[in-house]
């Protein structure tokens, strides 16, 4: 099933904000070793590289010490269009005491809520869309939000 979930159209202003916040909220969770280990998307010197010889390495290291291996897998194709704004604030208290940045996480909450969307197709405006769930796509500011969102999904699994 294809995805036609529009990419946001943000001002330029927006885009440098979103920079900002992105960059110092990176660093600072970078500094602190705050995001999950295994969470090699949307991250700095990560990737699906990093990512595959982590797994391998620790079959292999399950193997040679005569462990079974599971490997789950989640289809996260539409992962971005799931991830519910309310989340950041619903853990806030939890993870303002382990990350120290309440104010940017009441930003970030505020960022993701009463979001609306129109779309225009051949010159018709479709009714206003009032957006329950998701990270605006296009945005500078979404894949570190979805990571924060996906945070703390290693340690439930």
């Amino acid at each position: 099933m294809a995805n036609f979930r529009p990419v946001s159209n943000f001002t330029f202003l927006s885009k440098v904000v979103e920079r900002v916040v992105a960059q110092q909220l990176n660093d600072y969770l970078t500094a602190l070793n705050l995001l999950p280990r295994c969470q090699s998307a949307y991250r700095r010197h990560h990737s699906t590289d990093t990512a595959m010889v982590l797994v391998l390495s620790d079959a292999l290291t399950a193997a040679d010490t005569r462990h079974v291996t599971l490997l789950g897998l989640l289809d996260m194709s539409a992962a971005f269009d799931c991830a519910d704004g309310d989340a950041l604030d619903t853990t806030a208290t939890t993870r303002e005491e382990l990350w120290n940045i309440r104010s940017c996480l009441q930003w970030m909450t505020s960022f993701l809520t009463d979001r609306t969307q129109q779309v225009t197709y051949n010159g018709t405006l479709s009714k206003m869309q009032r957006l329950l769930y998701g990270v605006p796509q296009g945005s500078v500011l979404g894949p570190l939000l979805f990571n924060l969102y996906m945070a703390d999904i290693s340690t439930i699994v």
